[in-house]
């Protein structure tokens, strides 16, 4: 047994490293806490401060649809504030991800088109825009927020889910069709509040004439969208139904909706974010349409009281027969007054067409100035009528002696428009062979292979033998006919014809019941025959030297001088 005591040294040697043994399992402790707090509680504490966000900006977009619908009806602007991000706790001992910033915007765009029904002539087109939100959160689903044709909704078909409507649209109220177009490009982002001020348009537009009507509608919406998940009559006479083809723009597929109307079911506003809309405009009682009564500025027809819509043919042009051309247009919606002028621009039409030596040859079956303006990049016929043309009559222009080239070419454009913009577009064609005669038909003119507008041409065998002339009852034909002498021209019951009928010499005409011929009738010496009840010459019957026709009580038809 050892006779030497213990130190106590050593003792307080192992004190000291069980309390380093100590501290270092606290510390541990610690960093194991702060660890699971930062991996399990921050991203719960962020995923509700985001999630209180997402409410918020939700309750913002709402407010914002109720005031793009209210800035359009009731013609005042609107200013709506948007939370576009948010902004987490700050944390002593914890780190955050960055602020989930949020970014608004508009779309492309595309265009809202209102036709008539009957023939789907384009009356008016608008464009518009969607507005998508987009969140940029950390912890919550990213999905954006939509506003399309008036339609709010939550949409996730990117990450394979659906859409979930959060407003439902506004489009279709009863019988009525309200449409609002959104018009301005904007974009901003950020984790602060932005302001859009909500603009509606102030001045006046073109009204709507009277009649059935088609109004599509650019959306984002598939058919089975707009049946399943919004309110929309889709089993009423109003739902025209969804192309859901699409157009692949920008790897999205934009749909149309069709809605039938009429003018007096139909309200068009148009809003501007941040600046007045784009033209169109709307009148100052935001209303768009074909009204009443006797008008202020109009006919009095009607009750219209601005600028009238045009519609219109242009004749294919055969290279290997007489090289004319009859392009024809009507006011729709009232009358065009004395004095303002109608431009038909070929400019586009230079090469296939050499309008280079046309000289006097263009007529008019309505009185009037007829000017041709040619320098070199512009060719245009420029017609100012001398007096009133009402509504439903048809001013036609004839282009004689067009030299072209030998050879066929379809979809070649022109444009007819008034002085104050309004107007319409086609194309007409040129054909080797002589089978031209077809048309446009006020939208993009057809594609020219068959007669553009698929109406047989006049000069087409079933109706031209020899020196006879003869279209059969409820028939149809388009181009300008040329009869020798004792030419005879029989036109039966409710037969329609788009262009000029000329006989050189003298000769007889039979028109029935019904019967229209939508240009001029001209005969180098006599005319013998009748003309039977409610048919229409629109242009001119000129008679050389006598004239022997008998035309029933209720007939439209003028003899003067073309």
């Amino acid at each position: 047994m050892s006779d030497h005591p213990i130190g106590t040294s050593a003792i307080d040697d192992n004190r000291a490293v069980s309390s380093v043994i100590g501290v270092v399992i606290l510390f541990g402790f610690l960093i194991i806490a702060l660890s699971l707090y930062q991996v399990e509680v921050v991203p719960q504490q962020n995923a509700e401060a985001e999630f209180q966000h997402s409410g918020e900006v939700r309750n913002d977009l709402v407010e914002l649809r109720a005031g793009i619908l209210q800035a359009g009806s009731i013609d005042q602007p609107q200013y709506q504030t948007v939370q576009l991000g948010t902004a987490y706790s700050t944390r002593v001992f914890s780190i955050n991800p960055p602020a989930p910033a949020g970014a608004i915007r508009t779309s492309e765009s595309y265009p809202i088109t209102i036709a008539y029904k009957s023939n789907e002539t384009v009356i008016e087109t608008i464009p518009t825009r969607f507005i998508e939100y987009q969140p940029g959160y950390n912890e919550l689903d990213r999905s954006p927020t939509w506003y399309d044709a008036s339609v709010l909704y939550f949409d996730a078909r990117d990450e394979g889910g659906g859409i979930a409507v959060i407003e439902d649209q506004a489009l279709v109220d009863g019988g009525e069709v309200q449409i609002t177009a959104l018009q301005r490009e904007f974009r901003r982002s950020g984790t602060g509040r932005v302001t859009l001020e909500l603009r509606p348009a102030e001045n006046v537009t073109s009204n709507i004439p009277n009649g059935d009507l088609t109004v599509t509608v650019p959306t984002r919406l598939s058919g089975d969208n707009w049946k399943n998940k919004t309110d929309l009559p889709t089993n009423s006479d109003i739902y025209g139904g969804v192309n859901d083809t699409g157009n692949d723009i920008n790897n999205k597929n934009i749909y149309n909706l069709t809605l039938n109307t009429t003018a007096n079911n139909l309200t068009v506003d148009t809003v501007g974010i941040q600046e007045e809309p784009e033209a169109p405009t709307q009148s100052a009682s935001a209303r768009v349409d074909g009204g009443g009564g006797s008008g202020d500025g109009g006919d009095g027809d009607d009750g219209t009281i601005a600028t009238p819509s045009l519609t219109g043919t242009v004749e294919d042009l055969p290279t290997s027969s007489t090289p004319t051309q009859n392009i024809t247009f009507s006011p729709t919606g009232s009358t065009i007054p004395g004095g303002e002028t109608v431009t038909i621009d070929l400019s586009n039409a230079n090469g296939p067409v050499d309008y280079d030596n046309i000289g006097n040859g263009i007529t008019t079956n309505f009185s009037g100035n007829l000017n041709t303006v040619n320098d070199g990049s512009t060719f245009a016929i420029e017609f100012t009528p001398s007096t009133n043309i009402a509504t439903s009559r048809t001013i036609g222009v004839q282009i004689r002696s067009v030299p072209t080239q030998d050879t066929a070419i379809t979809g070649i454009p022109v444009d007819v428009s008034r002085s104050d913009g309004d107007g319409f577009n086609t194309t007409f064609s040129l054909f080797d062979g002589g089978n031209g005669g077809g048309g446009g038909d006020g939208t993009d003119g057809g594609d020219g292979a068959d007669g553009g507008s698929g109406i047989p041409s006049c000069s087409d065998p079933e109706f031209l033998s020899g020196n006879n002339f003869n279209i059969g009852n409820n028939d149809q034909c388009e181009g300008g006919v040329t009869l020798g002498p004792n030419g005879n021209i029989q036109i039966g019951n409710n037969a329609e014809i788009t262009g000029d009928l000329r006989i050189e010499g003298s000769g007889t005409i039979t028109m029935a019941n019904g019967a229209l011929v939508n240009g001029n009738i001209i005969v180098g010496r006599s005319l013998s025959g009748t003309i039977g009840n409610n048919a229409e010459v629109t242009g001119c019957i000129d008679i050389g030297t006598n004239n022997n026709v008998n035309t029933s009580p209720n007939t439209d038809v003028e003899f003067c001088s073309v």
